[in-house]
């Protein structure tokens, strides 16, 4: 990445893509050019699973994938991944084969338990895909189940554990590691292995094991298992090559390190809290090579001071080393400190002086840190830390006196990281490797992305970069670099690609590199330049360092031509600069070292949609033959001390560091200090070197102060360790100068000390006052359904020192912070402060008469007062319904509610009885005063309007959400009376009397069957069964008795008793009893004898374990002679006599060929050219041939219906289903189609004819088809009507109808436009639907038995033709079954056939 690109009007948004809701990619974005070459490309990966590919250049989208169903966040109470947990972990590409690696979470159905989610039904798979294609590369392999080598007690459970970090790849093994989530449940830090090419798990090491870590088998205990997981906030385990797997661990619950020292070679096996590094052993094996654990670790584990929280990295030992150490590993966490790491030799445990650490170097910032350090290992190297809410701090590379390396604060960014966790990991990219180009990049969750010049400046700050703006990124993000791009992810599912515009005008020589020049002398160097476009003139040069000389009259002059080339010099002139570090110096001055800036060349072009600026990197390294004398940081900043013991003050310690950064020998010749300010005449103490320490001022001292006289060569440094050891409570400063041959300068060291920070705890009550800090129970009491309230909890800091939020875990669900961002973990709480975090209790919508429901959660809270401890704050709340309907002598409801369920049960009914219906009183509370006064247990409510009672407890699969549940009862708004969602059919509302009836979760009737399973029964009485048979086309199959239906539901012994004298008996619908002496035409028995395709699928009303028929089907059962009439059932089933004989189609009609059996086209008619030429009540197949004359195809459809035409429709294809099975309306013998279904014919144009069409008296000569079906045009909408305009389409109302003043005053089969508009005189709206609403006979035919098949004929052979046009079957079936039925298993009958449903 060129600065002088970045830093400029030419860097901006080149493309970004928004994907699906709530799709988070913590995963950071791969940047890949595959081996075939061709285009780079983008692979992404999500919480949700998918896995995407576009072209890195354009965005434009190659491939993706969903691989599994995400896990759901709701399962485990932890917010620290939203709503899904998929891939997480950053994946690895291996750019030998093309494949990328990941871990996904998702589940296995019924894996551990029943169901097909829950946590210990989650699961891990790891894959490999082809990046070209996105196709497994081989099946995923399941991880679960996975013993750990070091602790074969403990096994993979991939519900219980997250995968954050970033894989890696050493070998055929890929490598990961595994923590918690919010250290919730039973689980254990592993690092897993899989290698690629035997495609298991090689390798699964435990980060605790051994007998002082619990281990227990209880899935979701929390701390069950040993803890100590591994995140990093997504950093990658580091490899250095050599076989060596390095990371760092969060809070542990063995601690086998006590008060002995111990080696990091003692093989330690309760890692929590511990930087790691594992040797990769034969076939990817992992072991123990050594390890560092801070000697505090304890304390940090009691304070939720995770280790683990900032990842681990191996600098480059190129830069990185020095006396002694070859490999430097750093790693940083949520204690505020950063520890400086031999790689080679870890540190082990209280191995340092007085049992401290004993290992490189530790920086105390008291700064918590999400996110390891970056890194830049030229011009001397220096690493980067960015502190949750604090600046990105630098540090460079120094040495001591025997040349160990130290590391020293140099500088700073001038703006701060969000105040909450989710900073990403300083990233640094240069120009091509060139000193002078380092870039720091940095995401942040608020401010987005931010960029600076890497290398601090004169003053110790880093120069900003303005950068377009994007969104707040992702947690823990680094930005994905390729071919001057980068790539970066948002919280809002977009991914961004940023760069200068692929149009630039020219291509020149950049960067450009005056190499090394001497202060007092000047270079010149020549740049080069190709146009890319023709370009009227170049209209300027600039340069942003005016010791940088260009001129205009250098650059070509006039017009340059595509493809021309031309040269222009550039002076760095440092002829008449001054070499001072004298304070208040002018702009002249300057100090040696490594320079940079931009020229920029602005052109007019001659052609359009080109950038008019093309900038140019400069750089070069300024050198001093003088001394020149540089003393960073220019702020030593000890933080605060906190005195807990007077007798016994800590002391804090920093170096600090001298440098020589000219070319001679430089001496020093004294120090001094003063606390004065240093534009008031300060007074100056001189540093006496006679006795140790050295006092830098108040305060403030050295063991190693170099001795007056001391010379350091050009370009050396010596490092100087200074302590902070208050001796009171208060703020300490001191100015410490440095003085030499090559200038003198000066840093400030500073510090403060103060009592410790003591928090206050409590919890708000209903009233707005504060309980004791003792409670910790948050308890909301009874609330409402539907209500939102809510509580506080304060935690107040009454110490002398800033308090900080170590840990925070919040509820999510019924309970949840009213500010996402209250109480977030490193949150600091000032001095006599407070902090409040707001919890609401958001309860839904209850059906009244619903069980009191309790809810409970946690927020999990510490803070760093020692004395503070762990707090689990219990949150409790009781959502109490409404109640309604008859009461007990108690006072309590008679009824409660037991559930909204789906009336798809194929029993019918699930409340058989009807009570009543009312379009404008019905409520539950009506209802339930009706069923309770006939003594019913249940109690239900439909539809808006209806009432229903029973005795049979309903099954649970039948349950469904309550959304389904969603119409306002007729009489009372608030109530909800059932539901009904087009294409599933209805919902009831249902309650239960609790003295009568007990629900069970696993409960399959309410009242379990008592003989198994159902079944079809074989012979009933003196009865045997014939077989399952479909109704007739025109009428009943048994058509001489119709008995009542009981109101405890239907038997086959109830029918077969009220049958007896008949010659067949049948049930069917579940509750309908049908008898006959004969099976009347077009009812067909069916093939099979599988319940689910044959459809008598239904179970009978009053018993559960027969089948009693189902839609259109009857279980037909015959007269057995030769058995008397029973007095019990008997057992022994007889073989069924079936009827024989039935309707075939001919092979050919007249010149038409028989094709088979059609489907219906995909959209619209298979066939359109003329449509319904016969009248529907006398068609057969010959009278449709002879109306189709002309055409090459004609079809019958659901017996009375003929289509002709040229051509079949798209989607139009021969049915292999028996959908073709309805009879003719004019001639029982044959078929005509059936549901969706065409009888086809096909013209044969060899033949030529004559046939007379029976019963028309048409006759019809045909040579061939050569006419041409004239389609009718379509149906359009009127704009206006009289006085009235069209609105347009509009939806019906959630609860009712849309309109509702006035219903269907105009008849249904008559049904205009003007006709409705005239009706509807004086409303301001009117509206039509359905076509034609038929509300004109009375309802009160429908309640009388003995009428109901007289009426249902005719209406049923109307509505079915009506119901033909496809696009509106089910609303016609619906506003049919709310307006004229109240009869529940007369009107489902109709919307069963295939043509409703």
């Amino acid at each position: 990445m060129d600065p002088a690109v970045v830093d400029s009007s030419e860097f901006g948004l080149l493309w970004s893509t928004k994907y699906n809701a709530k799709e988070l990619f913590y995963a950071k974005p791969l940047v890949y050019t595959p081996l075939a070459g061709g285009p780079q490309i983008v692979f992404i990966a999500s919480s949700q699973n998918w896995i995407r590919t576009m072209n890195a250049k354009t965005g434009a989208p190659l491939n993706a994938r969903q691989v599994h169903t995400p896990f759901l966040q709701a399962e485990i109470g932890c917010n620290d991944i939203p709503d899904t947990i998929g891939i997480i972990g950053t994946p690895v590409i291996d750019p030998a084969t093309d494949i990328a690696y990941f871990f996904a979470k998702t589940y296995i159905p019924n894996f551990r338990t029943a169901g097909n989610t829950g946590v210990y039904n989650g699961v891990y798979y790891f894959h490999g895909v082809n990046v070209n294609t996105l196709e497994d590369a081989f099946p995923p392999v399941l991880i679960d189940g996975s013993q750990s080598d070091n602790a074969p007690a403990k096994y993979f459970i991939g519900g219980v554990v997250l995968q954050r970090p970033a894989l890696t790849q050493i070998g055929s093994v890929v490598y990961t590691g595994f923590g918690g989530h919010c250290d919730l449940f039973n689980y254990t830090g592993v690092v897993i292995g899989v290698d690629v090419n035997l495609k298991k798990v090689v390798t699964n090491f435990a980060v605790e094991s051994g007998p002082l870590v619990p281990q227990t088998n209880v899935w979701n205990q929390n701390a069950g298992g040993g803890q100590g997981g591994i995140w990093m906030s997504g950093m990658a385990m580091a490899t250095d090559g050599a076989n060596r797997l390095f990371w760092v661990s969060g809070n542990g619950v063995g601690h086998e390190n006590k008060a002995v020292p111990a080696s990091g070679s003692s093989g330690c096996k309760t890692l929590g809290e511990a930087a790691v590094n594992l040797a990769v052993g034969e076939g990817g094996k992992l072991s123990l090579t050594d390890y560092f654990q801070p000697y505090d670790y304890e304390a940090m584990d009691g304070g939720d001071q995770d280790f683990g929280s900032g990842g681990v990295v191996l600098l480059d030992p190129g830069t990185f080393k020095g006396t002694g150490v070859s490999k430097i590993a750093v790693t940083s966490g949520k204690n505020g400190k950063i520890y400086f790491l031999n790689a080679n030799n870890l540190g082990g445990y209280k191995l340092g002086p007085g049992q401290t650490d004993g290992i490189l170097q530790t920086i105390v910032t008291n700064k918590a840190v999400f996110g390891g350090v970056g890194s830049y290992p030229l011009e001397g190297g220096y690493i980067y830390s960015t502190p949750v809410g604090y600046p990105t701090y630098v540090y460079k590379l120094g040495f001591s006196g025997s040349g160990v390396p130290v590391f020293s604060q140099v500088g700073r960014t001038p703006e701060n990281s969000a105040g909450r966790v989710g900073g990403g990991v300083p990233v640094i990219t240069t120009n091509q490797g060139k000193e002078g180009t380092a870039i720091l990049w940095m995401t942040d969750p608020d401010a987005g992305l931010r960029a600076w010049h890497a290398v601090p400046g004169a003053d110790g700050l880093l120069k900003s970069i303005n950068i377009p703006q994007v969104n707040g990124l992702n947690k823990f993000l680094r930005p994905a670099f390729g071919d001057s791009r980068l790539y970066v992810t948002d919280a809002q599912s977009n991914i961004y690609c940023l760069g200068s515009p692929v149009n630039l005008p020219l291509t020149c020589s950049s960067p450009v590199t005056f190499g090394s020049v001497a202060l007092g002398s000047s270079a010149i160097q020549t740049v080069s330049c190709t146009a890319n476009i023709p370009i009227t003139r170049i209209s300027d040069v600039t340069v942003g360092d005016v010791h940088f000389e260009v001129s205009i009259n250098d650059l070509p002059q006039g017009a340059v031509a595509k493809g021309a080339t031309f040269t222009f010099p550039v002076k760095w002139n440092l002829e008449s600069t001054t070499v001072t570090n004298a304070q208040n110096a002018s702009y002249g001055n300057t100090a040696p070292g490594i320079k940079s800036t931009a020229l920029t060349i602005q052109t007019i072009n001659g052609v359009d949609g080109y950038s008019s600026k093309f900038p140019i990197s400069l750089t070069g390294t300024q050198v001093s033959q003088k001394p020149f004398l540089v003393i960073a940081p220019i702020t030593v900043d000890y933080s605060g001390v906190v005195i807990t013991d007077p007798a016994n003050i800590p002391t804090v310690s920093l170096p600090f560091v001298l440098s020589n950064a000219g070319v001679g020998p430089l001496t020093i010749t004294g120090y001094a200090f003063t606390d004065d300010e240093l534009d008031d005449n300060p007074v100056f103490t001189n540093v006496t070197m006679a006795q140790q320490p050295s006092v830098l001022g108040a305060g403030f001292s050295s063991n190693n102060l170099p001795p007056v006289g001391t010379v350091i060569p050009g370009g050396g440094e010596i490092s100087v360790d200074s302590m902070f050891t208050p001796t009171d409570i208060g703020t300490y400063t001191s100015y410490f100068f440095v003085y030499s041959d090559g200038g003198k300068a000066f840093s400030i060291l500073q510090g403060s000390a103060s009592t410790a920070a003591i928090a206050n705890f409590s919890i708000s009550t209903s009233e707005g006052g504060w309980l004791p800090e003792q409670n910790i129970i948050m308890d909301f009491g009874k609330v409402a359904p539907g209500t939102t309230s809510s509580r506080q909890i304060r935690i107040c800091n009454e110490g002398g020192s800033v308090l900080q939020i170590s840990k925070s875990k919040p509820p999510a669900g019924v309970f949840r912070p009213e500010d996402p961002n209250a109480l977030y973990e490193s949150q600091n709480i000032p001095v006599n402060s407070c902090a409040y975090a707001t919890v609401l209790f958001v309860t839904n919508a209850m059906q009244p008469n619903t069980p009191d429901q309790t809810f409970t959660n946690t927020w999990t809270l510490n803070v760093d007062d020692v004395n503070f401890g762990v707090r689990e704050v219990a949150i409790t709340g009781t959502v109490v319904s409404r109640k309604i309907g008859p009461t007990n002598p108690a006072g309590d409801s008679v009824y409660r509610y037991l559930g909204c369920y789906h009336e798809v049960k194929p029993g019918g009914r699930l409340l058989v009885n009807q009570a009543y219906v009312s379009a404008t009183e019905n409520t539950n509370d009506r209802c339930q005063t009706v069923c309770n006064t006939g003594n019913y247990v249940f109690s239900g409510t439909e539809y808006q309007t209806e009432c229903y009672c029973g005795n049979v407890p309903p099954a649970n699969v039948y349950k469904s959400d309550e959304i389904f549940c969603n119409y306002g009862c007729s009489g009372d708004q608030s109530q909800t009376c059932g539901g009904i969602q087009v294409g599933t059919g209805g919902y009831i509302s249902i309650y239960y009397d609790p003295t009568r009836f007990t629900p069970s979760d696993n409960d399959t009737t309410g009242t379990p069957p008592t003989s198994g399973t159902p079944q079809t029964v074989k012979q009933v009485g003196n009865y045997n069964y014939l077989g399952c048979y479909s109704e007739t086309t025109q009428g009943r199959a048994l058509s001489d008795k119709i008995p009542p239906i009981p109101a405890t539901g239907t038997t086959l012994e109830y029918c077969q008793t009220a049958c007896q004298g008949y010659q067949y008996f049948g049930v069917e619908f579940a509750n309908e009893c049908y008898c006959g002496n004969t099976i009347n035409a077009g009812s067909v028995a069916q093939a099979s004898d599988d319940v689910d395709i044959n459809g008598c699928s239904m179970l009978c009303g009053g018993n559960q374990t027969q089948y009693c028929g189902g839609a259109n089907r009857i279980e037909m059962y015959g007269l057995n002679a030769s058995i008397p009439v029973p007095t019990s059932t008997p057992t022994n089933p007889t073989t069924p006599t079936t009827p024989t004989g039935g309707p075939s189609n001919a092979a050919s009609i007249g010149a038409w060929d028989y094709l088979g059996c059609y489907t219906e086209a995909t959209a619209g008619r298979a066939l359109s050219g003329k449509l319904n030429p016969v009248p529907g009540a006398t068609l057969t197949n010959k009278l449709c041939a002879a109306a189709c004359s002309g055409f090459n195809y004609f079809g019958t459809e659901y017996s009375g219906e003929c289509y002709c035409g040229d051509t079949l429709g798209a989607g139009a294809v021969l049915a292999t289903d028996g959908g073709c099975s309805m009879t003719c309306n004019g001639n029982a013998s044959e078929y005509c189609g059936g549901p969706n279904r065409l009888t086809m014919y096909k013209l044969n144009t060899t033949s030529t004819f004559t046939s007379t069409a029976t019963g028309t008296g048409a006759t019809s000569t045909t040579a061939s088809a050569s006419a041409t079906a004239t389609v009718p045009a379509g149906p359009a909408i009127k704009s206006s009507i009289s006085t009235w305009s069209y609105h347009g389409c509009m939806t019906e109302a959630t609860n009712g109808r849309a309109l509702s003043g006035l219903l269907n005053p105009v008849g249904g089969a008559t049904l205009t436009l003007e006709k409705c508009a005239a009706a509807c005189a004086g409303y301001t709206y009117f509206g039509t639907e359905y076509s034609a609403r038929i509300l004109w006979w009375p309802q009160q035919a429908f309640h009388v038995q003995g009428q109901r098949d007289s009426v249902r004929k005719q209406q049923h052979n109307y509505y079915r033709h009506v119901c033909r046009h496809i696009s509106w079957h089910i609303n016609w079936c619906l506003d049919f079954k709310q307006h004229l039925y109240h009869t529940y298993s007369y009107r489902t009958h109709y919307c069963s056939d295939p043509c409703w449903i």
